[in-house]
């Protein structure tokens, strides 16, 4: 099977970086660490419905990650490279840089990057700045067990997708994170730049913040999003998000609520979602509506499914899905997908 040159360059880079750390661990015994995490998800699915036949998607498909009505969208796959380094006694900093890739390789243009970022970890906090998730994004994300495949809620109307939902990160960034307790809040900043669609200026600036409390099984959220005015987009671009989830045991389960503004999808999203394990086996089920304040494009979506655990860094998932707006009808989608974790552990020790 021949590569795309878009994958094998990172992939090649990072394993330059792999031949060359025993070199590095010979002198470094000060708790500095250095750590390479790469994820694969190929999927084999199925898609058919109205929706599909008006956009073109409908047939078989290899992807990873479906969302907004097209593949490899809202993805899992990428390659991380992770380093650290202790500067006092309680201050260590820090750098993450990651890649994103699909099914067809690393992506072009400015979606080849997830979240880059540099900052240092301190008794009073973490700040970090450079392309950074939103704190309304991070904020729940993991609470639905199919995010990231073709099967999640995410952009296919159970949660909100896009830029200002749960499907990007933002250059010119700053974040601060900090726990008290059990108890974390995040607080995240985008500088606004001027563009030549922008009246406004170049003051309009993208705010985030969340705020998780745990207690006991149950963990409870808030999130709040605006980007009014940001790189001249519309007004009313803010957002709201309650949650709450319960896991105990086998069993788990998640409620989640956002308000979404005028500038944004302008309605409700409701999301619903629980799990069972047995063995090596979990079963999920979602449900998520979506309320149109214009009464013209409510939505509904649910999936069944499952996953099977072969290794700790391999598992097996399978389901099916369905979305149903108002105006495009129905995209339905069945299929197969195997992750793949490979993670090096601290390359340094």
């Amino acid at each position: 099977m021949k590569l795309s040159p878009r994958l094998t360059a990172p992939i090649f880079g990072a394993f330059s970086l792999l031949c060359a750390m025993p070199l590095l661990a010979q002198s470094t015994d000060d708790g500095s660490e250095f750590s390479l995490l790469l994820r694969v998800q190929p999927e084999w699915v199925y898609v058919d419905g109205n929706a599909a036949d008006a956009a073109g998607t409908d047939g078989f498909d290899i992807t990873d990650g479906w969302g907004a009505g097209k593949p490899n969208t809202l993805n899992w796959g990428g390659l991380f490279i992770n380093g650290s380094h202790p500067i006092g006694a309680q201050t260590r900093a820090f750098v993450h840089v990651g890649f994103n890739i699909d099914a067809e390789g690393l992506k072009d243009g400015d979606s080849k990057n997830r979240q880059v970022y540099a900052g240092i970890d301190t008794a009073v906090g973490e700040f970090s700045a450079g392309r950074i998730q939103t704190a309304y994004k991070a904020a729940g994300l993991g609470w639905d067990p199919l995010n990231a495949t073709f099967l999640q809620a995410r952009g296919n109307g159970g949660r909100s997708g896009g830029a200002l939902g749960h499907g990007a990160q933002f250059d010119r960034s700053v974040t601060y994170r900090q726990n008290f307790g059990g108890a974390s809040i995040r607080v995240m900043a985008s500088l606004d730049d001027e563009v030549a669609s922008d009246a406004t200026g170049d003051d309009d600036h993208l705010t985030s913040a969340s705020i998780r409390l745990p207690a006991g099984p149950i963990e409870l959220i808030g999130a709040y999003l605006d980007a009014s005015g940001y790189e001249g987009g519309p007004d009313d671009r803010d957002a709201l998000k309650l949650g709450a989830r319960y896991s105990e045991g086998a069993w788990s389960g998640a409620l989640m609520h956002e308000r979404r503004g005028e500038g944004l999808e302008n309605g409700n999203f409701t999301f619903l979602s629980g799990s069972y394990k047995q063995g090596d086996w979990r079963f999920m089920a979602n449900l998520g509506l979506f309320s149109d304040d214009n009464n013209a494009n409510d939505g509904e979506y649910f999936a069944l499914a499952a996953r099977y655990e072969l290794h700790n860094m391999v598992s097996v998932h399978g389901g099916v899905r369905q979305l149903d707006r108002d105006l495009t009808g129905k995209e339905r989608v069945a299929g197969l997908g195997l992750r793949i974790l490979l993670n090096s552990g601290n390359l340094l020790n």
